[in-house]
């Protein structure tokens, strides 16, 4: 290496970038991704993580999949005298599984919103997934209910008032979503298309 030069021209200052190369213009994503530790893409990434997500639906999400949330569950195993008792169906241990698939009173929520579109209620995250794998054009839908089919709250409400809040959500950010392309029929009409069960 020379020393600084103004006969060589002016010094200047180059970003090496995520190929290793040096370049003139910064880029924080390259930078990030010369920083970080990559680890494998997790198979429900695509589940939490999506374009028309609701930040922090996909925050709560994320954290239930990880079975991150206080839980009542967890706040036991932590020490913490806890009541263990579901706080919507008061029957059964509060853990994630439970308060997203197999409370009462998320399974009428969970069976409201599939109407015809998917026999079963999902037992899980992944079957969340698997859903969204089989129903393309729905994707966006599915995926927005898995993400609102359970809002933390201290507020008690009924059933058809968590149903009509979560109806309420989708709509509208499924309204500010324009079609991909003008012939495609846009993600609310497709939500609308849906054959709902009544609360």
């Amino acid at each position: 290496m020379f020393p600084p030069d103004q006969a060589r021209g002016a010094d200047r200052y180059l970003w090496r970038n995520g190929a290793d190369h040096f370049v003139p213009k910064f880029s924080s994503k390259a930078t990030w991704h010369r920083i970080r530790e990559t680890a494998p893409t997790v198979p429900w990434v695509d589940l939490i993580w999506f374009k028309e997500e609701i930040p922090r639906c996909s925050f709560v999400a994320w954290m239930a999949i990880l079975s991150r949330l206080p839980t009542k569950d967890r706040l036991y195993s932590w020490g913490i005298n806890v009541h263990t008792l579901c706080v919507l169906c008061f029957s059964g241990q509060e853990s994630h599984q439970h308060l997203f698939f197999t409370c009462p009173f998320v399974l009428a929520v969970w069976s409201h919103f599939s109407g015809s579109s998917w026999q079963a209620v999902p037992p899980s995250m992944l079957a969340v997934a698997d859903i969204v794998a089989v129903s393309p054009r729905l994707q966006v839908v599915v995926k927005l209910l898995m993400q609102n089919s359970r809002i933390f709250r201290q507020v008690a409400s009924s059933e058809a008032g968590v149903i009509a809040l979560v109806d309420r959500m989708i709509r509208d950010r499924l309204l500010s979503i324009a079609p991909s392309r003008p012939e495609s029929p846009a993600l609310l009409q497709l939500f609308l298309s849906l054959t709902f069960r009544p609360p």
